[in-house]
């Protein structure tokens, strides 16, 4: 009986000393758990939120980057075209505009450059020319049968025939072109700059035609080549 009474006591203070340890590592085993669990969905929605990330740069590129046509697609559409400038077809011609982003042609009668945006090539009059259409162009812009090349050349400004590195008629990629800020100088309302920049963006081939200085800038439009913006700013002649 003594022995039992000593062994009571002893058994109570056994787990007395072992309870509150095990309940606390029963508690820390729970906290350990639920911040497990925690930083799991931390860490999905992290990987989430950068695959929304990454999906909307590859869709921004995709918007951004223009079509990169072909040498052998794109010659005889320029042919076409020319010949409906030399033809003063304005029925032919004004299907090379893509019908919702219009065509911007580019003139500089002063200082500044001046854009005008048409849907219709016959809305369109030279600025200072007394009414003159459009195709009145075709007095200067006669033969052009482009030339590929990478660069463009340059102008030099030393004398009427001799403005450009190198003479003739020119295509190239328009890497060039899509960084224009010319539209910035045109007193353009911002609007009307965002849709130019974004049109520019479209453009994939420039054509340089140095014995009148104009330039031509295309871009491929649902798989159409259509002709986007026309630079008939005269180079040397400020």
């Amino acid at each position: 009986m003594k022995l039992l009474k000593h062994a009571l006591p002893l058994a109570a203070l056994l787990l007395l000393s072992c309870g509150p340890n095990e309940r606390g590592e029963n508690i820390t085993t729970r906290e350990e758990a639920q911040a497990s669990n925690i930083q799991s969905e931390e860490q999905s929605q992290q990987a989430d939120v950068l695959t929304k990330d990454t999906l909307n740069v590859v869709q921004d590129e995709v918007v951004k980057k223009p079509t990169l046509g072909t040498s052998s697609d794109f010659e005889p559409f320029f042919e076409n075209f020319r010949q409906t400038i030399t033809q003063q077809d304005a029925g032919e011609f004004n299907q090379w505009i893509d019908p919702d982003l219009g065509l911007y042609l580019i003139e500089t009668p002063g200082a500044v450059p001046h854009f005008t945006h048409v849907t219709d090539i016959k809305e369109f009059q030279l600025a200072g020319a007394d009414g003159q259409t459009f195709f009145s162009i075709r007095d200067t812009f006669t033969e052009c049968s482009p030339e590929e090349v990478k660069i463009l050349p340059t102008i030099t400004c030393q004398g009427e025939d001799n403005n450009f590195t190198r003479q003739g008629c020119f295509v190239a990629e328009a890497t060039a072109f899509r960084k224009s800020e010319a539209y910035k100088y045109a007193g353009l309302s911002p609007k009307e700059e965002q849709k130019v920049l974004q049109t520019q963006l479209l453009v994939s081939k420039t054509v340089l035609h140095t014995n009148s200085g104009f330039r031509f800038h295309f871009g491929q439009i649902n798989g159409q080549w259509r002709v986007l913006f026309i630079d008939l700013s005269v180079p040397c002649s400020a």
